[in-house]
């Protein structure tokens, strides 16, 4: 027996940190010009199901510009978050750094200086600090930094 929901409908998403309800992205289906897209700086928006989500190959800077191009009100400044709707873990397991290799990838490119050191070159995140913003995600070269959807 199949199942009441198509093969990748429930897929966990993390969406611009401009929107108010998940539901008022059922809007995009409306929009044809997708300029939310094309005004991605770090080219991390992309459109999944019709709906704007975001890929960590950089991170997101929180720099508004998708929300001024959406022209369907979805993303909107006034909805702005100050984290995205993720956690990002690092896996002690799977880091470099916590299996004695100097490392310093994480903590070099977070924006938000939220990457503390325990001892003396184990990083963790601060937890107060973190947007999630997922910069630590791409350059990561042992895929340490997992992400939670919130």
């Amino acid at each position: 027996m199949r199942g009441l929901f198509k093969r990748g409908s429930l897929k966990p998403r993390i969406y611009p940190p401009y929107f108010d309800q998940k539901s008022d992205f059922d809007k995009c289906l409306e929009c044809e010009e997708k300029k939310c897209i094309e005004a991605c700086e770090e080219n991390i928006l992309f459109i999944e199901d019709n709906k704007p989500i975001i890929k960590f190959n950089r991170g997101c800077t929180f720099c508004d510009e998708c929300a001024n191009a959406c022209e369907l009100d979805v993303l909107k400044i006034d909805n702005k978050k100050e984290k995205l709707n993720c956690e990002i873990i690092i896996n002690p397991k799977k880091c470099v750094a916590w299996n004695q290799t100097i490392c310093f990838s994480c903590a070099d490119v977070c924006i938000d200086k939220a990457i503390d050191f325990y001892g003396m070159f184990n990083p963790i995140i601060n937890e107060d600090k973190c947007t999630s913003c997922g910069f630590c995600v791409g350059v990561c070269p042992s895929d340490a930094m997992e992400i939670k959807i919130i």
